[in-house]
């Protein structure tokens, strides 16, 4: 008979469903919020959409018997592919021989046998596996053979770098804008990191200079403009309650995102609000944490998380996206030690 007794633990798996069901979400909704990327739940293996692009220059002088015929557009298809990813942590009850919980509320010798942090435990896990999301993001690329959150899913900087592989990203189709390497300025009289920003904001298609447009700027060369915008005006960007500085010089109209998620590198992206998706499947009808004791050892209790993830960038046309040639460099920031 096992002397660890998991009903309850299982039972508040069950009981707080809804709850722990929508943490991912509360984890994920603000970061997504901020960066303008779209939250798409309920894809079970792809979701494609077609986007139209319409030929330039259709119209010409008409001259009495002479005809000539243009083409309208092409459709260009861009699309989301979940894969499926999982978190399963074994818990052993013995690493809660502490002071903190004592001795008569361990499981197995407390009358209840209640897991002394049963919502504690489900929490964090899902708390981190929904950060593990968020490290992949930008950095993430699939490998099956693989073992890191790093590996779960493609993320938006793989997306991009397999455009620029294929030539659909390069400096003839004007989304690829060299910008040079980003540095801290170097004495009070050095504001090049402000320049460089607003030099690559300014090189955009008019059409995307003429949108409400987002900068993401990894916290680094963020910090980087922020002082070097000191330098050259004596005072600080102004900030929206998000905390994205405007990029001065864009008539308000362009946000920068400071982003931990982007990694530590020097790729700088610029985009409008919406062109970005996130794709998970449903939260809805199976259990999204599974609490069980499968094991010969009755110490140990194992939690079971499992769910579908992709991106998807909805256009890399010059009118709504547009990158430098900065290498991307991911961090994993989840949880609170490795």
């Amino acid at each position: 008979m096992s002397v660890v007794d998991i009903s309850t633990l299982a039972a508040t798996a069950v009981n707080r469903q809804k709850d722990f069901k929508m943490l991912p979400y509360e984890v994920l909704a603000y970061v997504l919020g901020v960066h303008g990327i779209n939250l798409l739940p309920g894809v079970q293996y792809k979701d494609t959409i077609t986007d139209f692009l319409r030929k330039q220059g259709i119209m010409q002088p008409y001259v009495m018997g002479t005809l000539n015929n243009s083409n309208v557009g092409k459709a260009q298809e861009m699309t989301l592919e979940v894969k499926p990813a999982y978190a399963s942590v074994k818990d052993n009850i013995q690493n809660y021989l502490t002071t903190i919980i004592g001795p008569d509320v361990l499981l197995g010798k407390n009358k209840t046998k209640k897991h002394p942090w049963e919502v504690t435990m489900i929490s964090s896990i899902v708390k981190t596996f929904a950060e593990d999301i968020l490290d992949c993001l930008f950095q993430g690329e699939r490998d099956d053979s693989a073992v890191t959150p790093l590996d779960a899913f493609d993320g938006f900087d793989t997306k991009i770098d397999d455009f620029i592989t294929a030539g659909a990203i390069t400096g003839g189709k004007n989304n690829y804008v060299p910008t040079g390497t980003f540095a801290a300025p170097a004495n009070e009289s050095d504001f090049n990191a402000y320049n460089q920003v607003l030099e690559f904001y300014r090189s955009a298609n008019s059409m995307l200079k003429g949108k409400p447009s987002l900068l993401y700027l990894p916290t680094a060369i963020a910090d980087m403009y922020d002082d070097a915008h000191f330098n050259k005006f004596r005072n600080k960007p102004t900030s929206d309650e998000y905390g994205r500085t405007e990029v001065t010089g864009s008539g308000g109209r362009c946000k920068i995102v400071r982003s931990n998620i982007m990694g530590t590198g020097q790729r700088i992206i610029l985009t409008v609000p919406g062109n970005f998706d996130f794709g998970m499947d449903t939260l809805g009808d199976e259990a999204f944490v599974q609490v069980r004791n499968p094991y010969e050892d009755p110490n140990y209790v194992q939690f079971w998380l499992q769910g579908k993830y992709g991106t998807r960038i909805r256009s890399i046309h010059e009118k709504v996206f547009q990158v430098n040639e900065g290498a991307a460099v991911g961090v994993q920031l989840s949880g609170d030690y490795s």
